[in-house]
């Protein structure tokens, strides 16, 4: 037997209905604003304060960029040093979109402890053993211990350099004047070796499987969409738009309504950072047939291998070889 299912509809009455009270709205309080020592300042990329240089790597707080090198301080009145700036005045010339590279450090003491001329300065030179690696906090005293230990671990060894070549970053967003290092290759191997465990354990790449050792001298910035047939050519020649930049202490029709002279400033950095396709061809060549003789003899070239560093943000720490010809490291 079917039931026929009815609809009940519910009338609400007088009675039923609330009185509907408006409750006044509560005044939300301000909270006090935060001291400004306790505000962690967010890291702003500006191009035109580092010569048109990007990020490749996205900041995050906490984590800081680290790598492994030999540090090769150039003292002046040393044959290398000499050979350095003979080779960057060419280059300059060749290519005016160039940047020397060479951290200026005080002028002391060589080797033989004789003092050397304090009116100059060396240039310190990194021949780099990993990629830029990136390491959490709690990581980096761990990956200082590991250097120190490969460190105690290897031998001082001589090595020089071979050839002048044009090499790029992962990124393809600089282009470096590099001189390779011939003599030494297999000892610089084995450190890879040594470092390679270390790195596997922080889940970081290792250095290239076939590494061309170098340390660099001079670099560019690339742009690998330019035509050789614009106005900026592989040359780095500025474009128009540098004669524009406003200088400290002028006025012009460039600049913003609010007459911020040093914002524009910047703007017009980084739109006019020289940028090339590549190096021009005939600059390796060049240097190869004027200073490669020079470059790869041992009285300019060569160089002892006898301390390995670490820079893990902006701070760099570093150790003596200070291992045997039968307690090194192996490969």
């Amino acid at each position: 037997m079917k039931r026929t299912s009815e609809a009940l509809v519910a009338y609400s009455s007088s009675e039923d209905e609330a009185p509907t009270i408006n409750a006044p709205e509560r005044k939300k309080k301000k909270l006090p604003s935060l001291a400004s020592s306790l505000i962690v300042p967010v890291p702003v990329d500006d191009p035109a304060l580092h010569q048109g240089r990007i990020r490749a790597t996205p900041h995050v707080e906490g984590q800081y960029a680290a790598y492994v090198y030999i540090p090769l301080v150039v003292h002046p009145k040393t044959a290398l040093y000499s050979l350095i700036e003979e080779v960057l005045h060419v280059t300059k010339e060749i290519v005016p979109a160039a940047h020397v590279i060479g951290e200026i450090v005080p002028c002391s003491r060589n080797s033989g402890g004789t003092v050397l001329n304090s009116s100059r300065r060396a240039r310190e030179l990194h021949l780099s053993l990993t990629r830029p690696i990136f390491l959490r906090a709690h990581q980096r005293e761990e990956f200082k211990q590991s250097i120190k230990l490969i460190a105690s671990r290897q031998t001082p060894f001589q090595a020089s350099f071979a050839t002048f070549s044009e090499l790029t970053n992962d990124e393809r967003t600089r282009a470096f004047l590099s001189l390779e290092v011939g003599a030494g290759h297999h000892e610089l191997r084995n450190l890879l070796s040594a470092l390679s465990p270390t790195l596997l354990s922080l889940r970081q790449r290792d250095f290239y499987s076939q590494p061309r050792f170098h340390v660099s001298i001079a670099w560019a910035l690339l742009d690998p969409d330019m035509s050789v047939n614009r106005d900026a050519d592989a040359k780095g020649q500025p474009l128009a738009c540098e004669s524009v930049i406003p200088v400290e202490g002028t006025s012009g029709n460039n600049l913003s309504s609010s007459g911020d002279t040093g914002e524009s400033k910047k703007e017009f950095q980084a739109e006019c950072s020289p940028r090339i396709p590549h190096f021009p061809s005939e600059l390796i060549p060049t240097l190869n047939q004027r200073f490669g003789a020079k470059a790869s003899s041992a009285h300019t070239g060569g160089f002892g291998a006898d301390t390995i560093a670490v820079k893990i943000g902006k701070d760099v720490f570093s150790w003596p070889f200070q291992g045997s010809h039968v307690n090194r490291v192996n490969p």
